[in-house]
């Protein structure tokens, strides 16, 4: 068997292969690209996760990376990508019972029990906490707005009511690690829509310049590029101040999973 590292760069270049494009037109909240880029997001947030509840890293690492590969087919997309992450586990040489295990989180990734595993439990998590919690939930809640015709100003007054909802997704939350990281966010997104409300009554600000930057960015984002885009400036951006940088720090923590 190959070293897992290099098990896990060809995995990484299968996975982009399939998901780098799909879909070619946005379907419901997902756009081309970004499963691509919440799958290497979860990755890194199921492993934190990992090391902190004494789960198996090499189950989670293969079932985050494999967890969202037969979303091409359409949903649901569980049983399907369990299905599509076996063969590929075997092609690289994983062995029967760490594939059975990850395959098994894959396929419950979307409705599992408290009573599964440390693993599918670290997954869900991940999963779950990725799409709804932090500065990329409300950078993707900001770039759904925005496709659907909406403009920034309206996308920042339903915000709070959205928050709402979001803080009822806490408790789908199952681990007391991922509930502590969901808190963390949730503290983050009301900072960020406060200042957003600060700009929007004042008519201008940094927090407001950013927002519209994403929401006239909407066609084809990819997060990875829109901060990059922040960091070596963008004439619709500001290139300097506190805000700024703490909404980038929010972004690469989250993105590494360092909190």
């Amino acid at each position: 068997m190959r070293p897992f590292d290099d098990v896990i760069h060809h995995m990484e270049e299968s996975i982009h292969q399939v998901l780098a494009g799909w879909p070619e037109d946005w379907i419901g909240f997902t756009w081309p690209g970004y499963t691509y880029e919440h799958t290497l997001r979860v990755r890194n947030l199921a492993l934190a996760l990992a090391d902190e509840l004494g789960a198996n890293r090499t189950v989670v690492h293969l079932a985050a990376l494999l967890h969202d590969i037969g979303k091409p087919a359409g949903e649901p997309h569980a049983l399907p990508s369990a299905q599509r992450a076996e063969p590929v586990m075997a092609r690289w040489g994983i062995d029967a019972l760490t594939r059975q295990r990850a395959c098994y989180a894959i396929a419950n990734h979307i409705t599992p029990s408290p009573l599964h595993p440390l693993e599918n439990l670290c997954l869900y998590d991940a999963d779950l906490i990725d799409a709804n919690f932090g500065h990329v939930a409300f950078a993707r809640y900001i770039t759904i707005r925005a496709h659907r015709g909406t403009s920034v100003d309206e996308t920042i007054l339903s915000a709070e009511e959205w928050l709402g909802r979001v803080d009822e997704r806490r408790q789908g939350v199952i681990t007391r690690a991922g509930q502590a990281m969901a808190a963390r966010r949730y503290a983050g997104m009301w900072e960020l829509y406060r200042q957003l409300a600060r700009d929007l009554e004042a008519g201008e600000g940094p927090a407001l310049r950013v927002a519209r930057y994403l929401n006239g960015d909407a066609a084809r984002p990819s997060l990875a590029r829109q901060m990059q885009e922040i960091v070596h400036g963008n004439p619709l951006i500001p290139t300097d101040g506190a805000f700024l940088a703490g909404f980038l720090q929010a972004l690469e923590r989250e993105t590494e999973a360092a909190q």
